[in-house]
């Protein structure tokens, strides 16, 4: 069925562009293709990566039944048994973090395939290898391709899913995983005595290359920005050096004591203590590299630490468990490896199947909580019980009671993996956590395996002297060191030694094994206590990293509507057909000569970060003979001064702004453009009725008694229509509020992290963190609802732009009885709750300092233009503020919009602009229109709602008090027209005291009075200059407040933040407070100077030299401190400029030119005070009505007189 928007849309772009009836044909016979959620690529690259958690596994555990078979056939030695069966887990724990920092830097694409060489040529080597040493190398090599393999299938994961669905992918990716856990044994057991151990080696081919195919043509992640040496300089060498070295320096050792060498060898000691050594200086260094191996941001959050160290405990105890308890069997019950394999695996199928559960559970109850805890209780307790299975226990016993340890196993397995992912700050920080989770779990599985070793070889020690005098066919067993090797002849000395020893040598196995029990138990316990304070953290995010799986399959977007407006080229992209009948590509694509795959923009240039240059042009031999080219002049006005023409515009408006693309567009017929404004306008020309207040001597004041009443029928029609104030929405709208609703969901995490942070360098006017944050969750879920398919989220972000324009054309309804989480949380749907959130974005953009952007930015991403962000802020505010325009509905969450978008437009454009001077007549206008300056108007609210309403209204009297006095203009909100009551003085936050918890943050108080000081001082300071302004009383007293209100100014400089994190307050402070008394400071200096005798006033009483002294530094932070890109930046330098030049006029001595003098003279002598020309006394004897303009203007007599110096 045609979509009635197409045909609207298809219509009126008939005037705009000129489609042949053949395209038009094409279109109307090709229906839109109905697309799945996730796509067959995404998954067939799936299946790719379970082929390669499965060949991890099942190599992982195969060689450990083979080594005994292998080392005899190639004549190897213990030691070279030792290293064969250890190699592999040495090299896949040494490199792993390797594995993680380069996929990140470099994309997870050359990694990946590396280690698809490594493990191919590692399996080679072994299958091949003549002797024992070879065998080793390739089971090294075979190790650094493993452990890339082993944490890029779980990153590689977290990049293609969502939070969301995260766990049940998880749950998919356990089973191979168990499965190859579980097969492993058997099939090494099976090859080993019935084939060869070499077909170990040669089963890896097919598997690994199935696994490549998969991968290779399927798993399209988006690439990392920039050329490979680029990315290549972004690694941390330095720091990968030091980890190998500490963690390989500290590895082995672990490996080998108790085994080859006891722990209080130097071959074992020296080597830990310089790899602990060097671990340390590694962990010390990665503060240093931007890209860091071992990001310390990933360390903040308390649910990851506590998740990482469950993950290293879980790995201790799992390693272990899997280790010894099959010894434990073959010693205690005399069985064969195989026949051990076969006893334990009801434990291993039922792993397998916890593992799977777990993570689908959690999808279902979208809590982790409960199986973590759950997870270490039941490990807990099964390892407690693994301590009554004795070599007397039944079949049944030894077999079923493991099963117990399954459940801990299995579920903390997955399960882990999802506290660590939902606790990152940034999306993009996901594969990298799993990546150190999985190191962890390794890590923890070395140092648990030489615990055992430890624990077994001094319990067997001491416990086999006891027997005394050995048989010689068990005096091996007096070397503790050779206790485990002996296992296997245990089985045959059955019939050549007595029972009653053999049965005393078996109970010393058994006892040795039960305290390797007891110490897994405490260990199992500390993860049980850590586990506690793990905290829930929401699931529901649907956020996709940098490098996301993307569809290589072409799409066809359905043009939207009035796009012909803002996409002139775009909308028609896909009716470009080439003389062949085959869709055109764009113009990048086609002059690189690469497949394109038509979309809008198209997916090269969406991962090149240029959409804006993504233009379609008709081929030359399906031009029509009358069509001219012209540049396209379409753009939509945003503010003053602001201009965005698409939503590339605002996307790349701080990177790489572009000039709108060329169009191919037919002469317009007269009169076509006047038709189609008149047209437009008709849509939105009826008036709509005022939802404010009536004063009395309103046209409605003779009935406010009836309206008050609210059952008049003039009551009830003005209800009426304040109820249906919905306007025709234009389709126009919808598609330029999608675009404004895509720049947000981009890098949202990066925007909330920004928008929250500014609370650490300043104090916000009207919201506090904690309803910040309730207003950025709910757009966040918003936005993460709407969306059904996040490789193409424009149409979605289209559906939902027109229901917030429906929202939006109403007036906003709330409950009396709301709670403050359901209020600052219901209103998401609203372009004034979108507009408020870019504000605040643009203005965190002007406030934190650049270090901390830098912290906030994702990896791998160009430096964030402060300025640029904060532009394109103001204009996506504009274009919020102008919707209202259209439905003339007012609120008082428009009123929060408009005064967050008045402090960007100071804090971008100086407070001396005309622009924010212009946002907050607006603001105070709605103000009055709401009537919120009335008393009335908060008594029938919640408390919580009251004193959020009377911060509004103080603000906006505040901001425009100070304002005027800065500009020395006229008041708009005067006081005795404001009747409500000042707000309470308890901070918001326990106001709201049911929202979530702000970290406990307390308040800045060391400047409080300071600055309370300075603001009576510079009301002292107006004061005493309109004295002597108005009255020619003495200056004496405006000169002591102006040097005294210097003097702090200067204080507060000095003791500002180290990092700059007060910098924008600060500089507010110069302009501000500074500028006025340093003037008349300084003035007054150069008029003592010309007229030393005209007024006489004491040392003390004028102290000239501490006044000079104070300008100077004044002028030097004027300078220093003001940044380049601070608003008021320029007029700080003309004032810095003045002063400068007045003291080089008082300490240098100068007089003013010679025809200045005497155009003076020529006026009448010396110039008085009164006088009007710029002579030696002119700004001295004017400066009681000093302007602040002077400062700005270059043609001002001041600045031209002081000119007149050099």
């Amino acid at each position: 069925m045609d979509n009635p928007a197409d045909e609207k849309t298809a219509s009126e772009g008939q005037s705009a562009m000129d489609l042949s009836t053949e395209e038009k044909g094409s279109e109307e016979q090709s229906p839109p293709e109905v697309k799945s959620k996730k796509p067959l690529s995404f998954h067939l690259a799936f299946v790719g990566l379970l082929f390669m958690v499965f060949i991890v596994s099942l190599d992982t555990t195969t060689l450990a039944v083979a080594i005994p078979i292998i080392a005899r056939d190639l004549g190897g030695t213990t030691l070279e048994s030792f290293w064969a069966s250890t190699c592999f887990m040495l090299a896949v724990s040494v490199v792993q973090p390797l594995y993680l920092s380069s996929s990140d830097v470099l994309g997870r694409k050359i990694p990946l395939h590396t280690a698809y060489f490594l493990f191919v040529v590692g399996s080679l080597v072994f299958a091949l290898a003549p002797n024992m040493a070879t065998v080793i190398v390739g089971r090294t090599i075979q190790g650094l391709g493993g452990s890339g393999l082993d944490v890029l299938n779980e990153i590689i994961t977290a990049d293609m899913t969502t939070m969301k669905e995260r766990p049940t992918y998880l749950g998919l990716l356990a089973i191979p995983m168990a499965a190859g856990a579980l097969l492993g044994p058997i099939v090494g057991s099976l090859f080993t005595q019935y084939v060869t151990w070499r077909w170990i080696g040669w089963i890896n081919l097919p598997l690994i290359g199935a696994s490549f195919i998969l991968t290779f043509f399927f798993l399209r992640l988006r690439p990392v920005d920039g050329t490979f040496l680029q990315k290549l300089g972004l690694m941390d060498l330095l720091g990968m050096a030091l980890f190998v070295a500490g963690c390989a320096a500290f590895v082995l050792p672990l490996s080998w004591a108790g085994a080859l060498y006891p722990w209080g060898s130097w071959r074992t000691l020296l080597p830990l203590i310089l790899g602990l050594v060097v671990l340390a200086l590694f962990v010390v260094y990665e503060r240093v590299p931007a890209q860091p191996v071992l990001p310390y941001r990933l360390f903040k959050s308390a649910t990851a630490i506590t998740t990482f160290l469950g993950g290293f405990l879980h790995g201790l105890v799992t390693y272990t468990l899997n280790t010894y308890l099959p010894l434990f069997y073959q010693a205690a019950f005399y069985e064969t490896p195989l026949h051990a394999s076969v006893t334990l695996l009801p434990m291993n199928v039922m792993s397998l199947f916890f593992s799977c559960v777990s993570p689908i559970s959690v999808s279902y109850l979208r809590k982790y909580r409960v199986n973590i805890w759950t997870g270490w209780v039941f490990l807990t307790v099964g390892t407690g019980l693994l301590h009554i299975i004795t070599p007397t226990s039944s079949v049944h016993l030894r077999t079923g009671l493991p099963i117990v340890v399954s459940l801990g196993v299995g579920v903390l397995f997955t399960v882990l993996v999802l506290p660590v992912q939902a606790s990152v700050a940034s999306v993009d920080d996901t594969g990298f956590a799993v990546g150190l989770l999985v190191f962890f779990r390794l890590l923890g599985g070395l140092v648990g395996l030489a615990i055992g070793s430890t624990v077994f070889s001094s319990v067997f020690a001491k416990s086999i002297k006891v027997l005394g005098t050995l048989p010689s066919s068990l005096a091996t067993l007096e070397n503790s060191q050779a206790a485990v090797g002996f296992i296997p002849q245990l089985r045959d000395l059955r019939g050549q030694v007595g029972k009653e020893v053999l049965d005393q040598v078996t109970g010393v196995y058994s006892h040795s094994f039960h305290v390797i029990w007891i110490v897994l138990i405490v260990f199992a316990g500390m993860g049980l206590v850590a586990s506690c304070f793990t905290k829930e953290v929401s699931m529901e995010k649907e956020e996709l990293g940098r490098q996301r799986f993307e569809d290589p399959s072409p799409k066809v977007s359905p043009p939207s509507p009035h796009s012909d407006l803002f996409h002139p080229t775009h909308t028609h992209a896909m009716s470009l057909l080439r003389s062949n009948g085959v869709p055109s590509s764009c113009e990048p694509c086609r002059k690189s000569k690469i497949r394109c795959d038509h979309a809008v923009p198209c997916g090269r240039c969406r991962r090149r970060r240029k959409p804006a240059l993504c233009v379609y042009q008709p081929a030359p031999m399906s031009k029509h003979p009358n069509r001219t080219d012209r540049s396209s002049t379409d753009s939509i006005s945003c503010g003053s001064g602001s201009n965005i023409t698409a939503s590339a515009s605002l996307s790349s408006a701080w990177t790489s702004p572009l000039p709108p693309p060329s169009l191919v567009t037919p002469p317009l017929p007269p009169g076509y453009l006047r038709d189609r404004y008149l047209a437009d306008s008709s849509h939105r020309g009826t008036s709509t009725p005022s939802t404010g207040v009536f004063g009395p001597t309103s046209y409605l004041s003779v009935l406010r008694d009836d309206i008050d009443d609210g059952s008049s029928s003039i009551a009830l029609f003005a209800k009426s229509l304040q109820q249906n104030t919905s306007a025709i929405i234009d389709d126009s709208q919808i598609q330029l509020g999608a675009e404004l609703l895509l720049i947000l969901l981009d890098d949202f995490a990066l925007y909330e992290h920004m928008a929250t942070a500014r609370f650490d360098h300043c104090q916000g006017d009207l919201f506090s963190p904690p309803a910040l944050r309730l207003i950025l969750s709910s757009i966040r879920t918003m936005l993460h609802d709407a969306i059904t398919e996040p490789a193409n989220p424009l149409p979605s972000l289209l559906t939902l732009s027109r229901s917030i324009f429906t929202a939006s054309s109403k007036p906003l309804v709330v409950d009396p009885a709301i709670t403050p989480t359901e209020y600052f949380s219901c209103m998401p749907n609203r372009w004034e709750i979108i507009g408020l959130v870019f504000a605040v974005i643009g203005s965190s953009a002007c406030l934190l300092p650049q270090h901390d952007l830098a912290a906030y930015c994702p990896p791998n991403r160009p430096p964030l233009d402060r300025k640029g962000l904060a532009a394109v802020c103001v204009s996506a505010s504009e274009i919020c503020l102008r919707f209202f325009d259209y439905t003339g509905v007012t609120s008082e969450q428009l009123c929060w919009a408009t005064l967050e978008h008045a402090s960007l437009l100071t804090l971008l454009y100086g407070d001396y602009d005309y622009r924010p001077y212009k946002s907050l007549s607006a603001l105070i206008t709605l103000l009055f229109t709401l009537g919120y300056h009335h008393r009335d108007t908060t008594s029938k609210l919640p408390f919580f709602r009251a004193e959020h309403r009377k911060r509004l209204v103080v603000a906006t009297y505040a901001m425009d008090k100070g304002l005027s006095t800065f500009l020395g203009r006229p008041p708009r909100m005067i006081r005795r027209y404001i009747t409500i009551d000042p707000p309470l003085d308890i901070a918001f936050t326990d106001i709201i005291a049911s929202t979530p918890s702000d970290f406990d943050r307390c308040p800045e108080t060391a400047k409080v009075c300071l600055f309370l000081h300075m603001d009576s001082l510079y009301n002292e300071f107006i004061l005493q200059r309109i004295l002597v302004q108005r009255t020619s009383a003495s200056t004496e007293k405006l000169i002591a407040v102006a040097h005294e209100l210097l003097d702090n100014l200067l204080l507060l400089i000095a003791n500002r933040a180290v990092g700059g994190g007060d910098g924008n307050s600060v500089v507010w402070i110069i302009s501000s407070l500074g500028l006025p008394p340093a003037g008349v400071l300084a003035i007054e200096l150069l008029h003592q100077f010309q007229n030393p005798d005209a007024h006489f006033q004491s040392a003390g009483a004028f102290p000239r030299s501490e006044i000079i002294q104070n300008l100077s530094r004044f002028a030097a932070d004027l300078e220093y401190v003001v940044p380049r890109q601070a608003g008021n930046y320029d007029v700080c330098q003309q004032a810095r400029s003045v002063i400068r030049h007045i003291l080089d006029r008082v300490l240098g001595g100068r007089e003013p030119v010679a025809e200045a003098v005497e155009e003076v003279e020529g006026e009448g002598g010396k110039g008085d005070v009164g006088g009007g020309g710029p002579g030696p006394g002119f700004v001295a004897g004017d400066w009681m009505s000093w302007d602040f303009n002077a400062w700005m203007d270059e043609d001002s007599d001041l600045v031209r007189w002081l000119h007149s110096f050099e």
